[in-house]
């Protein structure tokens, strides 16, 4: 049992959460021992908070050194806590420690309570070691991360050898000087930036290596050159530092920053485009603040003067300059968007799925320029990165597979937000095209059903028409009319509105020829107001009921009398027709293709179309709305 729970015991502390509450309580316990130390009076230790210093009246250089030491500390153990095994998670944790040691114990000389002489000394024995010790870790973490540099253990034996040499005689030998450390650190923070852009060059062919090292590049810069320039420097060379110590050392954190981002490969594939951003922001504050110093002290400007004058010439001479740079770095890579979204256009029109498919891979292939395209089985629903960037995944559509992409621009980038939003807009883009394509394909379709219908309906009814007729005059206007509706056929042009009597009387005067010649007579009834007029489709809707159902009496009906009757009504146009033939079942000849044209014709103008058929011969009705119509 009691060795059960040591094993749980053990368990529980090996596990990442355990290790973070207890690094972040380890942290907050020693901020917490640091800032009593700071209320303490002069009158010496005390627990009681009636006695301390008012926190507001402290010298505030030694609550930034506090917050710096304790917020360096939490981002390296919080780092180590998820990656224990991990060599440069380890490093960074040590600087961490290193951090907060050295921020922890500068402050010193602002500490209210009596200190002996010899405190004040370890105080700074601590503060050198800690600055010393946080350089060489640096480093040596640089020289193994994110990809290890030829002969990294000799030159990392190398630097604990040389600096720690130079810092221990400095602290404890014959050529004792505390003020030395400023020297050691101003040359370890150049060593890391010569180290970082050694990584830059030897990470040029490893896309994800390359964006670690461009970001860490960029937070080195921003931190331990801020660093150097304001405090470091000046202070090697016998000037007075630009910004207190206890103030700078807030520099340091861009480090830790970046340095977490690194080491926890968040968002990799998005970190080469940050580190530009961030280049291009940080120069342009430089700039202000260069312009604003050298003014003030070269030309004697007042402030408020100087800084508005830098503000205008730094959004006049600095930004567009800035864009114009941006557009080479970070968007070179990027063709021009009319090209590329003809490019989609193109392919969603090409005639087969096979040609699609071959098309948009090619897309593809031709603007991200990838060292593999392939085909993916495993379904994915809008475009993701993943393997941090090396691997850009895109889902199926009606013409393509999901497909992988994957080492961007021959392996020199990585594939990032950007390319997945672009990627969402050409897939959208394509989609569009399909869908038009699709409505192009079906009225293209339905042109066809409409041409053989309308030959069916009308023209052939014309035709046997002619073909019936006895008188060779009349069979040649005949065919030249005929002649003339197959254009109109062809073209889909059916003329203008026409008058509902004039219809009605040329139809009359047609049905009953046709009629005639097969011995079958015509009832035809009118019932409607003089003056209607119909629109072009419905005209031709009306024509090719009442010419089907005359082809149909001729051909199948065996009538001896067909009867029309059309009546327009409160808004509609109602079509009767009867024949006396023999019949037919509806059941078994509904889907004929007169009856369904007939159907599909008064559909298309809104109407609707009925055939009852008895042992005693057929019914046809049909009827379309007439509103709107002028009288």
């Amino acid at each position: 049992m009691q060795q059960n729970l040591k094993t749980e015991a053990v368990r529980l502390a090996a596990t990442p959460f355990t290790r973070l509450i207890v690094l972040t309580a380890l942290g907050l316990a020693a901020f917490a021992l640091l800032s009593l130390l700071s209320l303490q009076p002069q009158t010496g230790w005390s627990w009681s908070p009636a006695d301390w210093r008012n926190p507001f009246t402290i010298d505030p250089g030694i609550w930034s050194s506090l917050l710096t030491g304790l917020v360096a500390y939490l981002l390296s153990a919080w780092v180590w806590a998820l990656k224990p095994a991990s060599l440069p998670a380890s490093l960074f944790a040590i600087s961490g420690l290193a951090t907060l040691a050295f921020c922890f114990s500068s402050f010193s000389f602002s500490i209210a309570l009596p200190l002996t002489e010899d405190t004040i000394a370890w105080f700074w024995i601590v503060n050198m070691l800690g600055a010393s010790s946080f350089g060489i870790i640096m480093i040596s973490l640089f020289l193994i991360y994110p990809t290890r540099l030829p002969g990294w253990r000799m030159l990392m034996a190398l630097t604990g050898l040389g600096f720690g040499l130079w810092t221990l005689l400095r602290t404890f030998g014959p050529w004792r000087e505390f003020a030395e450390v400023q020297l050691i650190t101003t040359v370890e923070m150049l060593v890391i930036v010569g180290v970082v852009a050694w990584q830059m060059w030897a990470s040029a062919h490893e896309p994800r290596a390359r964006a670690i090292a461009v970001w860490l590049g960029v937070s080195v810069l921003l931190g331990a050159g801020a660093f150097i320039a304001t405090v470091a420097a000046p202070l090697s060379f016998g000037f007075q530092p630009l910004v207190r110590e206890n103030y700078a050392f807030a520099f340091f954190l861009a480090i830790y920053v970046g340095l977490a981002v690194g080491l926890m490969r968040f968002r990799l594939f998005d970190l080469g485009a940050w580190s530009y951003r961030i280049i291009f922001y940080s120069a342009g504050v430089l700039l202000i603040f260069a312009l604003d110093l050298g003014l003030i002290t070269l030309l004697s400007i007042g402030p408020s003067q100087a800084l508005g004058v830098s503000l205008l010439v730094a959004g006049f001479a600095y930004l567009p300059f800035r864009e114009r740079i941006w557009r080479h770095f970070a968007m070179s890579a990027r063709p021009e968007d009319t090209p590329l979204f003809s490019g989609v256009l193109e392919a969603a029109f090409k005639p087969s799925a096979a040609e699609r498919s071959q098309a948009w891979t090619d897309l593809l292939r031709a603007h991200f320029r990838p060292l593999s395209l392939d085909l993916d089985s495993l379904p994915v629903s809008e475009p993701q990165i993943e393997e941090e960037g090396l691997v850009l995944r895109l889902p199926a559509s009606d013409d393509a597979p999901v497909l992988r992409l994957a080492y961007k621009q021959g392996g020199r980038a990585l594939f990032n937000s950007r390319d997945v939003l672009l990627a969402k807009e050409l897939i959208a883009l394509a989609q569009k095209a399909r869908e038009n394509r699709s409505a192009y394909d079906r009225g293209v379709s339905e042109e066809r059903v409409r041409i053989a219908r309308d030959l069916h309906d009308n023209i052939g009814a014309q035709l046997m028409r002619a073909l019936h007729s006895a008188a060779t005059e009349k069979k040649d206007a005949m065919i030249r009319d005929t002649l003339s509706d197959l254009r109109d056929v062809i073209n889909h042009a059916h003329g203008a509105e026409l008058s509902l009597d004039e219809l009605l009387a040329d139809l009359r005067a047609e049905t009953s020829d046709r009629l005639e010649a097969h011995g079958v007579r015509l009832h035809w009834t009118l019932e409607a107001a003089a003056g209607h007029r119909l629109m072009p489709g419905q005209v031709h809707a009306l024509r090719s009921v009442v010419r089907e159902a005359a082809s149909n009496t001729i051909k199948h009906a065996d009538a001896r009398m067909l009867s029309i009757k059309v009546r327009a009504r409160q808004g509609q146009i109602r079509i009767e027709i009867r024949d006396d033939g023999v019949g037919f079942d509806p059941a078994q000849s509904s889907s004929g293709q007169g009856v369904s044209n007939m159907r599909a014709r008064m559909e298309s103008v809104g109407g609707a179309f009925d055939v009852v058929s008895q042992k005693a011969g057929v019914a046809l009705h049909a009827s379309f709305p007439c509103q709107g119509l002028s009288s």
